[in-house]
């Protein structure tokens, strides 16, 4: 057969996240299931999540006196976390479920959150509030507000939300 000439065209392309995180890459687990325990947990997605955003703060501490110069000076005090989740209710959610009844009973929970990118944010959470909404026109929505109590564990080098346990790599 001889050749007619004509060479195939292609369009050169990148991955438009090559370089970045995605919030679709962040979920949300707990840490739920028949033999779950922290040395061994058992990671339950919270299913129809939109977000999962976590805020670290620290309360500020005036230091500002007569040898300040006349400028404030302030240090971090006490620091703190807050999980905001947001997502759409799933029938028969065994997770969300767990966060339900985790409210009602005023019980702390063991969540993670995973990142595609490897890493990971681990802490003991208090759920201080647990709304749903549930309009006629859309879809049934719930918020959840989580306090963090002490200190996160970062995790690093992971391959899935599986890596996540006690002793695994922390920064």
């Amino acid at each position: 057969m001889a050749d007619s000439g004509t060479t195939t065209k292609k369009r050169v392309t990148r991955d438009a996240s090559q370089d970045k995180l995605l919030g679709k890459e962040v979920l949300l687990y707990i840490n739920y299931g028949a033999t779950a325990t922290y040395e061994a947990p058992q990671w339950a997605l919270i299913g129809g999540q939109t977000t999962a955003d976590l805020d670290m703060s620290a309360d500020s501490i005036d230091a500002t006196s007569k040898t300040s110069d006349g400028w404030g000076e302030n240090y971090a005090g006490i620091k703190s976390t807050e999980l905001d989740l947001e997502g759409v209710l799933c029938k028969s959610d065994e997770a969300y479920a767990a966060l339900r009844d985790a409210f009602i009973k005023g019980e702390l929970v063991d969540l993670c959150r995973y990142k595609a990118d490897g890493t990971a944010d681990r802490n003991w959470y208090s759920i201080t509030d647990l709304s749903d909404q549930t309009p006629h026109d859309d879809v049934s929505t719930f918020k959840i507000k989580a306090e963090g109590a002490g200190k996160p564990t970062f995790y690093t080098g992971l391959k899935t939300i599986d890596d996540v346990k006690s002793g695994a790599t922390t920064v």
